[in-house]
Parts: C-alpha cells; sequence; structure tokens
C-alpha cells in the first residue's frame, strides 16, 4: 500500500495515469502544461521574501472604523475556522492542514474572480477602458485555483470538505458580488487580511516541515512535488513539497500586497502590476520558444 499524504492508493491497482507505463491500448497519455503565465519566484526572490517574513510579520494596521470591522472580521473567521479544523500553530498535525488547505484554497480563487467580472461588466457597459485592474484579478484567481489543484493531486478531500465547499461558495460570492458593487474597497481590504492569515499559515507549515521531529516532517518531508506543481513553477524535477509550499506562500505575499495597494487605491487609477504582467508573459513566452522546462534554466535569464 503507497501512502500519499492522505490518499491512499493499492499498489496493484493504481490507473497508468499515475504511473510512467504507457497507455495500454498504445493511446498517448495527456500531461498538463500552463496555458497562461504565471511569476516564478526565483530562489533570491524566495529567500528574501520568507526572511523578511521571518524577521517581521507584513500587517496593514487598520485605518478608520471600516478597516477595523473588516479586520475584525477576518480574525473571527480565521479563529472559527482554527477550530473548525484542529488547526494548533505550534504542532498542526496533516489532518487538520489538509482541511485548511483545500478549503482555503478554494474560497481564495472567488475575490478575484468576482471583481474581476464586475470591472468586466462595467467596461463593457460603460464602453471604457479598466485601465489593467481585470488581469491582476485574473491572474489572482487563476493563481488560488493552480494551488488547489496542486493540493489536489496529494490530498483527497471527504464528502464533509465537499460540502463545506460548496457552501461556502454559494455564500461568499454573493457577499462579495453585492459588496463589490457597492464599495470594492471594502473587498479589497478583505482579501488583503485574508492573505495576510493565509501567509501565516503557509510559513507555519515551512516552519514545521523543516522542524525535524514534528507532526508533518515526519509525514511529509520526502513528499515528492506533483508533476503539475513542478510545470507550473517551473521547479526541478527532483523538487519536493517543502519547494512547492514556499513558491504558494510567496503568491500569497503578492496577493496580500496586492489587494492592500488596490483597497488603499482610487477604482479609476492605473494598475501598478501591469508592467509585472507583461515581464512574466515575456518570459514565459521565451522558455516555451527553447523549451525551457527546469528551474535552473530559468534563473540563468
Amino acid at each position: 500500500m503507497l501512502r500519499l499524504g492522505t490518499r491512499v492508493l493499492l499498489n496493484d491497482h493504481v490507473h497508468f495515469r499515475l504511473t510512467p507505463s504507457k497507455h495500454p491500448l498504445g493511446k498517448k497519455k495527456i500531461t498538463w502544461d500552463n496555458p497562461t503565465q504565471n511569476h516564478v519566484w526565483n530562489s533570491d526572490e524566495l529567500q528574501d521574501l520568507l526572511k523578511r517574513e521571518a524577521s517581521e510579520a507584513v500587517h496593514y494596521k487598520p485605518k478608520g472604523f471600516v478597516d477595523r470591522v473588516v479586520y475584525g472580521a477576518v480574525m473571527f473567521c480565521y479563529h472559527a475556522f482554527n477550530l473548525m479544523t484542529g488547526f494548533s500553530k505550534h504542532d498542526p498535525t496533516p489532518k487538520s492542514l489538509v482541511y485548511r488547505v483545500l478549503i482555503l484554497e478554494s474560497i481564495a480563487g472567488c475575490p478575484g474572480m468576482v471583481a474581476a467580472g464586475i470591472r468586466h461588466f462595467r467596461s463593457l457597459r460603460k464602453m471604457e477602458r479598466d485601465g489593467g485592474w481585470i488581469h491582476t484579478l485574473l491572474e489572482e484567481a487563476e493563481n488560488e485555483r493552480m494551488h488547489l489543484l496542486v493540493f489536489m493531486q496529494m490530498f483527497t478531500p471527504g464528502l464533509a470538505t465537499r460540502i463545506a465547499v460548496l457552501t461556502l461558495q454559494y455564500a461568499i460570492v454573493a457577499a462579495l458580488t453585492i459588496v463589490y458593487i457597492i464599495r470594492p474597497q471594502i473587498v479589497h481590504r478583505f482579501v488583503g487580511y485574508l492573505e495576510e492569515t493565509a501567509v501565516q499559515t503557509y510559513l507555519n507549515i515551512i516552519k514545521h516541515l523543516e522542524t525535524p521531529g514534528t507532526k508533518i516532517n515526519k509525514e511529509w518531508k520526502d513528499l515528492a512535488a506533483p508533476e503539475i506543481a513542478i510545470k507550473y513553477w517551473r521547479l526541478d524535477a527532483d523538487a519536493k513539497f517543502l519547494d512547492v509550499v514556499k513558491q504558494i506562500c510567496a503568491d500569497e505575499m503578492h496577493h496580500r500586497d496586492v489587494n492592500h495597494e488596490f483597497a488603499s487605491m482610487g477604482q479609476k487609477d492605473f494598475n501598478p502590476y501591469v508592467a509585472k504582467h507583461i515581464k512574466d508573459a515575456d518570459a514565459a513566452a521565451g522558455a516555451r520558444k527553447t523549451g525551457e522546462t527546469g528551474r535552473k534554466d530559468f534563473e540563468n535569464k
């Protein structure tokens, strides 16, 4: 019996798609490739980001009544979520983290898509440009969805988790839509604070994965990165789950900073992250053209 995270496979009954074996009928197996572009955090960037967060956690101090209400709501949800998933930051169990990341990432992919959709329809309705916000919001939504797909390759959600995700998605999407139409800044501030808690969760996972003797170090330290993660972040072929978590943590730091900045901007201000998207797109196009797939190739650019 082979155990991968919480997914259990019988060695005699593993589907051929999960093995290097050829299709029994001679058909070509379909493998995933990233059809979009995303930022690939290189070693120096990851080191700087993690070092900065280790010395002092980044936190946007609430300014005014609305910010305080939003921050209070996020903190209430955070502690309730800890209770619901049985999460303890001192030495979290693998089971509590599986619940946590699956629910967290399934919900985190909602705000960006809601905001992008509303701004898209407003752009069409008013027949005017959006100032580049839509692209950043869609990139955020897709990035969070990719986080979920990566975890789905490693962990299997139970019925309770699926019901929780379904219920939360309906409620959150409806609430986000109403609030974003009325006052978009509230949603961006909410997401900024939500991402602050996500960053702390992933920093906690990194810390305990790197600490011998902890519960997740015992079970997850040797987990290999799934193929979808290797392709998405251009990791080395022998990358581990720890390498994946570091990339995800850096992504969440970026989403945190973007949403706090969007919350402080005017809704007709030009998006300051457009240049970053162009740079990432150029890097992705260059990598596809030359056939580069590994991190060493990418970092040598």
